[in-house]
């Protein structure tokens, strides 16, 4: 959770990832809701890092008229029976032609980014 490889590549059509050093990489996505499609460039910069079990991260992303600023926690919490339970918050603030979608359509977009963001770092987390 806390090595900027296995974050970058677990974003939802990434198509580069940089990684500049342990705390900041920058990638490159493409993204489509509804009118707004595009490739949108990211620089990720990792934040109060506690190896394994918690990370956080901050990304300020441009592209296609747009603008997003995000703010993400994640937190391992082990269970018994040899079980882990992922936590995460996310905080975002859209810019640009993004305010002129509904906000039930942004949901929904960013409820299947985050799922599929999510379930790829549980796959990395479990081998």
């Amino acid at each position: 959770m806390s090595n900027p490889e296995n974050i970058g590549n677990c974003l939802p059509g990434l198509e580069h990832l940089e990684v500049k050093d342990s705390e900041n990489f920058n990638v490159t996505v493409k993204v489509g809701i509804s009118f707004v499609h595009g490739s949108f460039k990211f620089t990720f910069k990792l934040l109060n890092q506690t190896p394994p079990s918690h990370s956080k991260f901050e990304a300020i992303g441009k592209g296609a008229g747009v603008s997003v600023k995000l703010n993400a926690t994640m937190h391992l919490v082990d269970l018994s029976n040899n079980a882990t339970q992922l936590n995460w918050q996310a905080d975002a603030d859209l810019g640009g032609l993004l305010t002129e979608l509904s906000p039930s359509l942004i949901q929904n977009s960013a409820d299947k980014f985050t799922k599929d963001f999510f379930d790829c770092l549980k796959r990395k987390v479990e081998s």
